[in-house]
């Protein structure tokens, strides 16, 4: 391959003519600049980040160093707050623990009453089922005898 401007023989990957400088392949200089371009923006956004969180460390250190303190005091000062908190749902429990068992208590009685008084209805009801069932029968023999 010629250089198009001088005419010197180039070579096979060459991007610039090495005698003038002009330009061999317009799109493989593009393809190779914007690269160039690329690893140098990664290159230097990476040492930039670097330097940044090497500069921002001795504060971030400082920082938990001054707020270590106040945090362990609120985890103490909240400890007996918590304690108190657990003993009280605790009495609460074995208070309210008697007053649940009469509910039950009084409930299962309540139940009973309802059942011994509904078992006599129940019972007269069902009777008349049975005997309104033996007449519909008993009716619907002598009409299928005629």
């Amino acid at each position: 391959m010629k250089c198009s401007q001088c005419g010197t023989e180039l070579q096979p990957n060459a991007t610039y003519c090495t005698q003038c400088g002009a330009v061999v392949n317009p799109v493989d200089h593009v393809v190779k600049t914007m690269s160039r371009v690329t690893r140098a923006a990664i290159t230097s956004t990476s040492q930039a980040l670097d330097k940044a969180a090497r500069a921002v460390q001795p504060t971030v250190d400082k920082t938990v160093k001054a707020i270590r303190p106040a945090i362990e005091e609120t985890a103490r000062a909240l400890q007996p707050v918590a304690r108190d908190v657990g003993a009280a749902t605790r009495d609460v429990a074995r208070s309210v623990r008697p007053a649940a068992e009469t509910v039950v208590k009084a409930s299962k009685e309540a139940a009973g009453k309802v059942v011994r008084a509904a078992k006599p209805a129940v019972a007269k009801a069902a009777e008349a089922t049975e005997k309104a069932a033996r007449d519909v029968k008993e009716k619907a023999r002598k009409r299928s005898s005629r």
